[in-house]
C-alpha cells in the first residue's frame, strides 16, 4: 500500500517513474512471464533514435491480487534490493535521507530499495517539474555509484528506431528498474535540441497485472528541449537579415532557455557546462556586451580569467579564427559566453517558483558589433554571424553536446557614376558631390574605412564633399534606402548654375514577406532631381544604369542644356523673347539714327 502511494505521487512526472505499489500479501502468482518496459515519446522525438539500458535494483516478492469487475489487479507486494547494487543503494539512501534518520534496521536491514519503496511519505518527488525531492535525489545518487555503473556497463543496450518514437525493452525479469538514457552526444537521427532523459525509476507489471488506475511498465518520456537562437535587433524589431552602412553599429541578440538541472552534478570532477558560442565573420568587429539576463536576473561579467559564479557570466574573445572551412582569411572573431554556474543554479528552481531565475526562463545575451572595412559587399555576398550552444546533455556522465544555431547576415551595397562632359562620353574631373539623407550629410573616413555622420542641419563643409578620381565617383558600403546626391562644385570652366541633383534608391530585391533580407539581389535606381533639366545619362527606362554605368553631365553653355518638357519650352520662350527684345532694340536704334539723319 505504501509503495503504491509512492508511485502515485510521482505518476505525473512520467520521466521519473511509472505507477507501482508495495505491501504485505500472498506469494507471487505461479507463472511469471518475461516483463517489458515501454518508453513512449508521444510524437515529440524524445525517444526516437535514443539508446537505453535498464538496471534492476529491486525484485518483487509476496504479491497479492484482487478481482474487480472481472479484472485482476495487483493489491500489494514487497521489494528486495538487488545484491549487485546494494552497496550503492545504501550509500545513495544515506545521502538522501535527513540527517539522523535510522533506516538500516528491522524489516529493512540491508534493504535500502525496500525502505525507499515503503517510505512513500518521505520519498515522494514533485509531480511537476523539476521532479525534485528525496526520491529524485536517491535515484540521481544511485546511478553514479560504482556498483551501479558496473551493472549498467554490462547491461544490454536498446535503441529506438529512427521512424518510431516508442521503444519496448523486453525479456526482463519482473521488478523495479532504473532506465538510463545512454545516447551518445553525436548519435545520428536524434533530436539533439532535446536533452537526454534523466534516470527513470520504472516498475514492471506483476505477473502481467497492473494496479487499479495505474499502468505498470510504461513511461511517457518528456525530455527537455534546449535551443539556441540568434537575431539582429534593428528599429525595435528582430531580423535574420538586414542591410547596414559600413561603420554602423549592429545589435545582435542570442536567446536560449534554462534547462532543468535537477539530477545533474556540478562538481570539480563533473562540472555542469553551458556555453554559448558566437562567431562573427571578418566584416564584423565586436564592440561590447549590452546585457546578459536569465529571467528577471541580470548577470555581471566576471573578472578576466576568473570562474563565473551563479550571478555572473564569463566572456572569452578569440580573434583571427576561421569562420568555416572555406574561409581563407582567418579574420573571424569567436565569442564564448560561459553561463554554466548561473544556468545550473537557475535550473534547480521549479518553473512555477518565485525565484528570480528558474527553469524554463529565457536566457538573453545582447551585444553590439560594427560593420567594418573588411565587410563583404552585396555584389560578392554577405557578412554572416552564427551561434552555437554546448551544454551538459547527459545527467549520467555530464557529457556535453554541441547544438548549432541559426546564422544571421548583414548586407551592404555600392553605387557609383561617371562625371562627363556634355557629349556624355568624355571623363571630367574637378566636380564635388555630397550625399545625404534629409538634413544629415555623410562623410567617409579614409583612415578607418568607415562611413561617419557629417554636418547635420547646416550647409555642408569641405570634409563632407567627395571629389572622385578622373570623374569616377564611388559610394561603397551603404544600407538600403534613398540618398540625395548633390553636386556642390562644378569643374572649372563649367556652369555653376546647372549642377546635378538626383536621388539614388537602393532596394533589396531578395526579401521574405516579413522584410528579412535573404540574399544579395538588389536594385540601384537613379532619379533626376533637377527641375526643368536632366543631367543624368546612360540609364535604362527603369532608372538603373545601362552598360558602362550611370553618367552625370556638366555644361559649359546653356545651349548644351538637355531640357525636359514644358520647362524646355518655357526656357526657349524666354530665349526667344530675349532675341525678339534685342531685335526690337536694334530696330528702334536704327530708326532713331535714320530719323536723326533725315
Amino acid at each position: 500500500m505504501t509503495f503504491r502511494k509512492l508511485l502515485a505521487g510521482v505518476a505525473a512526472a512520467a520521466t521519473l517513474l511509472s505507477g507501482m505499489a508495495f505491501g504485505a500479501g500472498s506469494a507471487m502468482a505461479d507463472e511469471v512471464k518475461p516483463a517489458t518496459i515501454t518508453l513512449n515519446g508521444e510524437k515529440t522525438g524524445a525517444v526516437k533514435g535514443h539508446t537505453y539500458k535498464a538496471v534492476r535494483i529491486g525484485s518483487y516478492d509476496h504479491a497479492s491480487f484482487v478481482e474487480k469487475d472481472d479484472v485482476t489487479y495487483v493489491e500489494s507486494l514487497t521489494v528486495n534490493t538487488e545484491a549487485a547494487v546494494a552497496t550503492g543503494a545504501t550509500t545513495a539512501l544515506d545521502a538522501a535521507v535527513a540527517e539522523g534518520t535510522t533506516w538500516n534496521t528491522g524489516d529493512y536491514q540491508d534493504n535500502p530499495v525496500g525502505y525507499v519503496a515503503s517510505e512513500s511519505g518521505y520519498f515522494t518527488s514533485s509531480p511537476n517539474k523539476p521532479w525534485s525531492g528525496n526520491l529524485r535525489n536517491f535515484v540521481s545518487s544511485l546511478v553514479r555509484q560504482t556498483d551501479f555503473q558496473a551493472v549498467l556497463a554490462a547491461a544490454t543496450p536498446y535503441t529506438a528506431g529512427t521512424d518510431s518514437d516508442t521503444l519496448t525493452i523486453s525479456g526482463l525479469e519482473e521488478g523495479l528498474y532504473v532506465v538510463v538514457d545512454t545516447t551518445v552526444s553525436n548519435a545520428k537521427n536524434v533530436d539533439h535540441t532535446q536533452t537526454d532523459s534523466i534516470p527513470m525509476l520504472v516498475g514492471t507489471k506483476v505477473s502481467g497485472k497492473d494496479f487499479e488506475g495505474q499502468t505498470l511498465g510504461v513511461v511517457n518520456v518528456k525530455n527537455q528541449t534546449t535551443y539556441i537562437n540568434k537575431v539582429i535587433v534593428k528599429n525595435n524589431q528582430e531580423w535574420v537579415g538586414t542591410t547596414e552602412r559600413v561603420g554602423d553599429t549592429v545589435t545582435f541578440k542570442l536567446t536560449s532557455q534554462v534547462p532543468l538541472t535537477v539530477g545533474y552534478l556540478n562538481t570539480a570532477e563533473k562540472p555542469y557546462r553551458f556555453f554559448i558560442g558566437d562567431t562573427m565573420s571578418k566584416g564584423l568587429t565586436f564592440q561590447e556586451v549590452t546585457s546578459v539576463t536569465i529571467g528577471n536576473k541580470t548577470l555581471t561579467k566576471a573578472d578576466d580569467g576568473a570562474t563565473a559564479t551563479a550571478d555572473q557570466y564569463q566572456l572569452t574573445t578569440t580573434a583571427n579564427q576561421k569562420y568555416d572551412e572555406s574561409d581563407k582569411d582567418s579574420k573571424a572573431t569567436v565569442l564564448k559566453f560561459d553561463l554554466s554556474n548561473a544556468v545550473y543554479a537557475a535550473g534547480q528552481n521549479a518553473s512555477d517558483s518565485e525565484a528570480t531565475a528558474k527553469a524554463e526562463d529565457t536566457i538573453t545575451v545582447v551585444y553590439t558589433a560594427i560593420l567594418n572595412k573588411d565587410a563583404v559587399h552585396a555584389v560578392n555576398g554577405a557578412n554572416p554571424n552564427k551561434v552555437t550552444l554546448d551544454y551538459t546533455h547527459n545527467p549520467d556522465d555530464n557529457t556535453e553536446h554541441h547544438v548549432p544555431g541559426p546564422e544571421v547576415k548583414v548586407y551592404t551595397y555600392d553605387f557609383g557614376f561617371l562625371k562627363v562632359k556634355a557629349d556624355g562620353q568624355t571623363n571630367l574631373d574637378g566636380a564635388k558631390f555630397v550625399i545625404k539623407q534629409g538634413d544629415q550629410y555623410f562623410k567617409f573616413n579614409t583612415t578607418t574605412g568607415l562611413w561617419e555622420n557629417g554636418t547635420k542641419g547646416a550647409d555642408p563643409v569641405d570634409t563632407d564633399k567627395f571629389t572622385g578620381t578622373n570623374g569616377v565617383f564611388e559610394f561603397k558600403g551603404l544600407a538600403e534606402g534613398i540618398y540625395d546626391v548633390v553636386e556642390t562644385d562644378a569643374p572649372a570652366g563649367y556652369l555653376s548654375t546647372t549642377k546635378a541633383e538626383f536621388q539614388v534608391v537602393i532596394t533589396s530585391t531578395d526579401k521574405d514577406e516579413d522584410g528579412n533580407v535573404l540574399g544579395t539581389g538588389h536594385k540601384i535606381e537613379f532619379v533626376n532631381g533637377n527641375i526643368g533639366f536632366n543631367l543624368l545619362t546612360n540609364l535604362k527606362a527603369d532608372g538603373t544604369a545601362a552598360e558602362g554605368g550611370a553618367k552625370v553631365k556638366n555644361l559649359k553653355s546653356i545651349t548644351q542644356l538637355p531640357l525636359t518638357g514644358a520647362a524646355g519650352i518655357a526656357i526657349f520662350g524666354v530665349m526667344a523673347a530675349l532675341v525678339i527684345g534685342a531685335g526690337l532694340a536694334v530696330g528702334m536704334k536704327r530708326r532713331g539714327i535714320a530719323s536723326r539723319l533725315a
